[in-house]
């Protein structure tokens, strides 16, 4: 098997969700905001702020929540709050369930251009032995592929 190929069999289980935002919907946003106060964590909204344009990372974060309740299908109103996008020390994007199921491990990919924040999330149960590399290509090459239809 190629290494950026998955013997189908060892996704059977999993579920992917994915998100397209209008960053220009985040402008404007403050810390205070009411919008951001409800959706997005204490850790996510300092990350967000930390940057002088905040609209980009507000967005692809939002998106990235969003991606994160659909391959989970969670579809109550306060699944969003209870996802948390972190980033490591390097910049990589990884998800932390403040509430809800925990019996899955979830990779996430964001990306953004100068108009659209795009996020692609696979949760799949964790006692498969999936290659992590795969899932990866597989979710940058879905994250390529939705930016390059914009």
């Amino acid at each position: 098997m190629c290494s950026d190929e998955v013997e189908t069999s060892e996704l059977e289980e999993a579920q992917i969700g994915t998100d397209i935002v209008e960053i220009e919907r985040f402008r404007g946003l403050t810390e205070d905001s009411p919008f951001v106060q409800r959706v997005f964590t204490r850790i996510e909204s300092s990350y967000c702020f930390s940057f002088q344009d905040p609209a980009p990372h507000l967005a692809v974060t939002f998106a990235g929540k969003e991606a994160v309740a659909k391959a989970l299908e969670l579809n109550n109103i306060g699944r969003i709050a209870s996802i948390e996008i972190i980033r490591s020390t390097e910049g990589v994007p990884n998800v932390r369930l403040l509430d809800g199921p925990d019996g899955n491990q979830i990779r996430v990919s964001l990306s953004f251009s100068s108009t659209h924040a795009v996020a692609v999330a696979v949760s799949y149960p964790r006692a498969r032995s999936l290659e992590l590399g795969d899932i990866q290509a597989k979710i940058d090459r879905a994250v390529l592929e939705l930016l390059q239809r914009e």
